[in-house]
């Protein structure tokens, strides 16, 4: 598989830098009062992870002149399709963006609990992506 060495490590940083931010919320936030102000660092650091596996995913696709994705799901099952994702990952990066999209373009729906359950049980997905490319590529 073909990439850039530096695009995908510039995206593996934003995806770690992200999810790091989202982890230390707690320390960074402690206030009872400010759990509007940690929900909302939260969903903008997920989006911003999300946003930086599907520029990896897109790139990928791109530098392996594979074929064009309809849309960001889609890039992860033609990442799947080629070898270069496990089925496991692949359903995670697709709820990945089924979060994003809500957080875009339907943020007034974003219930509370999700976020939050998405913070505790799901986090690591967008680490384990980045991982994978990265290591994939031998870049590690």
């Amino acid at each position: 598989m073909k990439a850039d060495r530096d695009v995908v490590l510039a995206k593996a940083s934003t995806i770690r830098k992200a999810t790091g931010t989202i982890r230390d919320l707690p320390a960074l936030v402690p206030q009872p009062d400010k759990e509007w102000m940690r929900q909302d660092l939260a969903v903008l650091n997920l989006q911003r992870a999300a946003e930086a596996c599907i520029d990896l995913a897109n790139h990928l696709i791109a530098e392996n002149g594979w074929e064009v994705p309809r849309d960001a799901r889609n890039a992860f099952e033609i990442l799947a399709n080629r070898g270069a994702l496990s089925g496991e990952l692949l359903v995670a990066m697709r709820s990945v963006v089924g979060f994003r999209n809500v957080a875009v373009h339907d943020y007034t729906t974003l219930d509370p609990a999700v976020v939050r359950a998405i913070v505790e049980k799901n986090i690591g997905d967008l680490e384990r992506f980045a991982a994978t490319v990265v290591e994939s590529l031998d870049l590690t």
